[in-house]
């Protein structure tokens, strides 16, 4: 009888202190139940990595945490269909719920002091550079008709004497952001003309240019930007170095060694 041979171990993640492995049969488990192997491999050795990570920032995350989590997200009948579903067994979710809620942790501990790091001056620099105001508007007297000619027939009662008041025109404001053509051509059209636009008939009535903002408001809004744009650049900078680091401290079986979460021989060496 041929004899297949398993990989007890896909991937054994070490760093002082730490210790996880991959098994291969979680792997082909997942694979079956609808994964693509090569992504089911890259998440469960990506999810040691966040816990190795977490232990070395002093993040913990108790079983009493994430069983809470698993609770609160599903029933019990719709834990148990999706387990089935999935493939994943208890024991892998708790890894994958723990790993999810480090993770968490981890990029609070990265992008908070990201976000501190924007100074007062950095704030100013861009509010003057870019300064916000708020849009402009117009107030129009608007008439839509239900054709072309009706709305010809409405601007030469107009052009008679009637108003656009008595005709059943509707008051209004709109912006120049308004993505409809109609608001276009109220912008620009000239002050309290009576204009036909196609089934529109209408006449503006006021014009508000825009206005800066208060400076205060325009600081707040720059120090979000600030800090959101801090907080990105933190964690493309953190996720390069995490995954290098990670990535070295883990030892693949030979079926997995090409795959890109193992350390790959320098350029021009074959893989062992």
């Amino acid at each position: 009888m041929l004899k297949i041979a398993v990989l007890a171990v896909a991937a054994t993640v070490a760093a002082p202190g730490y210790s996880a492995t991959v098994d291969d049969a979680d792997v082909s488990r997942l694979t079956t139940a609808g994964g693509e192997r090569a992504l089911v491999f890259r998440t469960l050795v990506e999810e040691a990595w966040v816990s190795g990570e977490a232990k070395e920032r002093g993040i913990v995350v108790t079983d009493e945490t994430v069983d809470e989590s698993i609770e609160d997200s599903r029933s019990e009948r719709s834990l148990k269909r999706y387990l089935k579903r999935s493939g994943l067994t208890l024991p892998l979710l708790r890894k994958r719920v723990r790993a999810s809620l480090e993770l968490t942790e981890i990029r609070n501990q990265v992008t908070e002091p990201a976000a501190k790091s924007v100074t007062p001056d950095q704030v100013k620099a861009y509010v003057d550079a870019n300064p916000i105001t708020t849009e402009p508007t117009r107030t129009v007297r608007i008439v839509r008709a239900k054709s072309r000619a009706e709305a010809k027939r409405v601007l030469a009662r107009v052009r008679r004497g009637a108003t656009l008041k008595a005709l059943g025109a509707e008051t209004g404001e709109v912006t120049a952001t308004s993505s409809d053509r109609i608001f276009a051509a109220i912008f620009r059209a000239p002050l309290d003309r009576t204009i036909r636009y196609g089934t529109y008939v209408f006449k503006v009535i006021k014009a508000t240019p825009g206005r800066p903002l208060p400076r205060a408001q325009q600081e707040a809004q720059a120090w979000e930007r600030l800090a959101t744009d801090a907080q990105a650049d933190a964690l493309r900078a953190f996720t390069a170095q995490f995954t290098e680091k990670w990535r070295d401290r883990t030892s693949c079986a030979p079926a997995y060694a090409a795959h890109p979460s193992c350390p790959q021989p320098p350029s021009g060496q074959a893989a062992p």
